[in-house]
């Protein structure tokens, strides 16, 4: 797991890891804690416009 202090958007990158992708950090090369990918999620759903309490469909 990335144990880096700060993450940001855009050095996320993604990588399979058998059958599933998996964001990592792309400085350390390690896959992010749960954390660092929370925060990752709603970042990228503020960076997409949307709502992030809202769960209705487009």
């Amino acid at each position: 797991m990335c144990d880096c202090a700060k993450v940001h958007m855009y050095e996320i990158e993604y990588k399979l890891a058998g059958m599933s992708v998996v964001p990592t950090h792309k400085n350390c090369g390690n896959a992010l804690n749960g954390t660092q990918l929370d925060k990752f999620q709603k970042e990228l759903v503020k960076s997409w416009g949307m709502d992030p309490e809202d769960d209705s469909p487009v």
